[in-house]
């Protein structure tokens, strides 16, 4: 029996989904679905942020399950929640099927210890029990913080210091409930607390920020370590990106480090005391002598205090600390929401050998971010020299110019020097570097493999994405993917882990995609785009703006909202390209795609309009440049192709012309979502406007191409084809790679990340797998069989030649990952799609199952887990597919094959069709799905 026989009376799927949930419609308690996976500000139980923001997952083993309300209770204790006293605020039975991002309407008290749950009600008006509760504070505001920031007396040569300040904990003989400690410490602190440091795996704290407007604070809560009476807390200081400029000039310094600090200690009636950095405070040199984030640390362990942040510590000889009145002193404090970076896993050396100038080598098998951490017994004075590189010279000495050297002017380097006091153990806490092998010298007898471990460093992420399929070429890719993803992840989406460091806004918007699969980057995303919004906000006069290639410029006035290349920071390289600015339109659409929030939508849509209007206005007010009304010419075009950045593959006016059309789309598209009625009707036929001009300058209908692979991609991935010659077109770059490429991918990162899914959806799976899987010279397999990456590089190693361009540059550039996303996309088949943001609606559509025996993906989507499993065997192909509760599904099957699902005939409603496909609406639960 065919499908299309068991679709000739379909059933209408909510009384279907109904009857197999067996509902009675009582209104009684759901045993069977529970709520789970409590989140404020999407944290689990955050500690200072800026508002209550809730977000729940509901588990069930039933099908079809949704919400149709909820309620919300919020309690001064767990204890209160318990006994059913909602003291603070109670919501009522709320109709609504919102279970992400909502804010409660109430006045909450900053500093104050909050407890909340939810339950909520199903489609049938059963209502599930209370889910554990969860608990978070607020951070005090900016007219809420009364402490001064404060420094020590700096010179030249100073080692940075440690600050201490001790206090009386008890008031009138009460002892504090409650005592919180809201820090930042610029470029970098760390906060220690009566002898501890207060949290061991945060490193790199604050986030970098534009600091004249603003520098983030994190909050800690100290009520475990508090002593009855008197107390301390200790201060270290690096210099981080606020100190720094040794590296790209003294311009690049925002002043010597500072501090500001409040802590506050609440007792049980409810009166508070307040502790904050003033000039009572004391500083004393401490042991790193050197903490540049670039160029290492210098750390001698025999200028440790001992009990320095004790308070029955001696404190002879320490100063008072000064109120910072050079440098720059940023405008506001805020709360850093964004997840902390910390130290994650640790690697051991793989290797070890000694090079011609008998310093020792290191080698660590990966190609990462991180620093070294030394276990050792030296003579005190030792000195222990560590220098880091991501290659090798011919003798086996490490090579440092693939960090940049030539640019940074420094080597990554740090040094420990011994106490003598047996087994010494240290990581360097104020920088980080990117390498996989390590210099070693200094030590008075031959290095042991165990001496030096390596630790990675990135952001505190949430892994949302799990990929794997039975090719283990595809496989490698995905892991050098995530590998390179997370070496770039330091409150900004890096270029690379060492002579940058920059968040590229080009680089930003291609890897968007593929790391919103891997990761939950929403609280990453919206720090950035506040460091975009922070670094553009300024009028400049007569200032520089990227024209071609980034080599050629123009100068003119920069209007406030008008981004740079880069943020935050003050290394800019000039107003954005319209290639590159383009990011201030798609990160925000992508944040509210991947986790089905408005709230990037609403902050940011000016802006978005703003950005979209200033590159129309290029189109029909060229400044030295030819060009036509809606044609726009400038930009860099599609970054980084094997053979370097040439005209001829793609032009920069084609790629600059179809994001143009992109963002006037995506503006559109907003403002449909936000009811802007007006601003809907001018920017579609913006968007009109801008394809006519495109197709009829770019396309060549006789032989249905617009030239190069990455110009088809992202016609095709756009919507810019003329309708009917999408497969024609796709066709067109299997020529291309047939042809003129060796059979295999030619694109920077803007075609990189779209042409997998321009062949596999339009009939062309067998060549996109052909081409991601082939080996030998141009292929993947190239990198590793010949290349030895163990992460991307910023020319992949693809061949004999770009290997060797490739040698030249970064070894660590995330921007070539892109490709990861068709992995999930079409290996596995899942992806959200537009019409249910945030993986409310999901799409599941594997494209290549002739391909290989098997492939699987889970996504932890903020609706819970779904997942895409899938093997065909002997034709017959058997899918896995879990909806997450409160969410359906958009299935593609095929309509001339046997289906069931779970064991029986497909009872749902068709809601498309499209090359052979037809489009199911699947409600949530798990299923089964058999097609021969």
């Amino acid at each position: 029996m065919r499908l299309r026989r068991f679709l000739v009376l379909p059933v209408i799927l909510l009384v279907s989904v109904m009857a197999s949930c067996n509902f009675d419609g009582t209104g009684k308690g759901n045993r069977n679905t529970e709520v789970t996976s409590l989140r404020t500000r999407n944290l689990v139980n955050p500690e200072g942020v800026d508002k209550a923001v809730f977000s729940w997952k509901i588990e069930s083993g039933e099908l079809g399950v949704l919400q149709n309300a909820y309620e919300i209770e919020i309690a001064s204790s767990e204890k209160a929640l318990e006994k059913g006293s909602a003291d603070v605020w109670r919501s009522g039975k709320m109709i609504s099927d919102e279970q992400l991002f909502v804010e409660p309407k109430v006045s909450l008290k900053y500093g104050d210890l909050y407890w909340w749950r939810v339950r909520v009600w199903d489609g049938n008006d059963k209502v599930t029990g209370w889910s554990v509760p969860a608990r978070f504070s607020i951070g005090p505001a900016p007219g809420d913080w009364k402490a001064k920031w404060i420094t020590s007396k700096w010179t030249a040569d100073s080692p940075m210091p440690y600050f201490r300040k001790v206090f009386d904990a008890s008031t009138g003989g009460k002892k504090p409930v409650r005592a919180v400690i809201y820090f930042s410490g610029l470029g970098y602190g760390d906060l220690w607390f009566n002898g501890e440091l207060v949290d061991e795996t945060r490193v790199l704290d604050p986030g970098q920020t534009n600091y004249e407007q603003f520098a983030f604070y994190t909050t800690f809560d100290v009520t475990p370590q508090l002593l009855k009476n008197e107390n301390c807390i200790g201060v270290m200081l690096g210099e981080g990106f606020y100190a720094q400029g040794r590296v790209w000039g003294p311009g690049f310094k925002y002043g010597d480090p500072v501090m500001s600090l409040q802590m506050e200690l609440i007792y049980e009636d409810g009166s508070r005391k307040v502790i904050v950095s003033d000039e009572s405070w004391q500083w004393s040199p401490g042991p790193v002598l050197y903490a540049n984030v670039y160029a290492g640390e210098i750390y001698d362990a025999n200028k440790e205090i001992k009990g320095w942040s004790e308070p029955k510590t001696a404190v002879e000889g320490w100063k008072n600390a000064e109120i910072a009145s050079s440098g720059v002193i940023p405008a506001q404090l805020r709360p850093q929401v964004m997840e902390p970076i910390r130290y994650q896993q640790e690697i051991p050396a793989v290797d070890m050998w000694q090079d011609p100038q008998g310093n020792w080598i290191f080698d660590f098998g990966v190609n990462i971010a991180g620093v070294p951490r030394i276990t050792i017994s030296q003579p005190q004075g030792t000195r222990l020299k560590m220098r880091m590189g991501e290659a090798l010279n011919d003798d086996r000495s490490v090579d440092y110019s693939t960090t940049g050297v030539f640019a940074t002017g420094v080597i990554q380097t740090d040094e420990y020097i011994c106490t003598g006091k047996g087994t010494e153990i240290w990581t360097p806490r104020f920088t980080y570097h990117g390498y996989r092998y390590l210099e070693f010298s200094g030590s008075t007898t031959k290095p042991e493999l165990s001496w030096i471990k390596t630790v990675l460093v990135h952001n505190d992420l949430d892994r949302r994405g799990e990929f794997e399929c039975a090719d283990p070429q595809i496989n490698r890719l995905h892991e050098l993917a995530v590998r390179t993803m997370l070496a770039n992840t330091h409150s900004i989406p890096t270029d690379c882990p060492h002579r940058e460091r920059c968040g590229w806004l080009g680089d930003a918007h291609a890897v968007a995609p593929f790391e919103n699969l891997n990761f939950n980057m929403y609280n990453f995303w919206m720090k950035y785009l506040l460091d975009i919004a922070s670094t553009s906000s300024r009028f400049e006069k007569n200032t520089l703006h990227q024209k071609l290639h980034n080599n050629q410029f123009y100068f003119t006035d920069k209007q406030p909202g008008i981004p740079h290349m880069i943020a935050p920071g003050r290394r800019l390289c000039g107003v954005a390209s319209p290639d590159w600015g383009t990011a201030v339109v798609q990160i925000p659409w992508y944040t509210y795609l991947y986790y089905g929030n408005k709230e990037p939508l609403e902050m940011y849509y000016e802006t978005m309009k703003q950005w979209v209007d200033h590159t129309n206005y290029l189109t029909y007010h060229p400044i030295d440049i030819e060009t036509t009304p809606d044609i726009v010419a400038y930009g860099l075009g599609d970054w980084c192709p094997p053979g370097g950045n040439r005209q001829i593959d793609c032009p920069i006016s084609l790629s600059s012309t179809a994001f143009h059309y992109n963002d006037a789309r995506l503006v559109a598209r907003t403002a449909e979502l936000l009811g802007k009625t007006a601003d809907v009707k001018r920017y579609n036929e913006m968007k009109e406007r801008i394809a006519a001009a495109f197709i009829e300058k770019f396309y060549d209908k006789a032989n249905k191409t617009f030239g190069s692979q990455t110009a088809n991609t992202m016609a095709l991935d756009f919507g810019l084809v003329p309708e009917g010659d999408e497969k024609a077109v796709s066709d067109a770059i299997v020529r291309n790679m047939k042809e003129e490429r060796h059979n295999f991918i030619h694109t920077g990162i803007f075609g990189l990340g779209r042409v997998g899914q321009a062949l596999s959806r339009y009939g062309n799976g067998s060549q996109a797998w052909a081409a991601f899987t082939k080996k030998g010279e141009n292929s993947f397999a190239y990198m590793w069989d010949n290349a030895d990456a163990t992460s991307l590089w910023e020319t992949l190693p693809i061949s004999s030649q770009s290997m060797e361009k490739g040698r030249k540059a970064s070894l660590n550039h995330p921007m070539q990952g892109v490709y990861d996303a068709w992995f999930y996309e079409d290996i596995a088949g899942i992806r959200p799609d537009e019409s249910g943001a945030g993986f409310k609606v999901i799409r599941f559509e594997p494209t290549v199952t002739d391909m290989l025996p098997w492939a699987k993906a889970a996504i932890d989507t903020p609706y819970g887990k779904a997942v895409s499993d899938w093997s065909n065997e002997g034709g017959k192909l058997t899918w896995k597919i879990t909806i997450p509760a409160n969410t359906s599904g958009i299935v593609a099957l095929p309509d001339d094959k046997m289906i069931t699902v779970n064991g029986e005939a497909p009872a749902f409603v068709a809601s498309g069709h499209k090359d052979g496909k037809k489009l199911y609406n699947f409600p949530s639960g798990n299923y089964l799905v058999i097609v021969e």
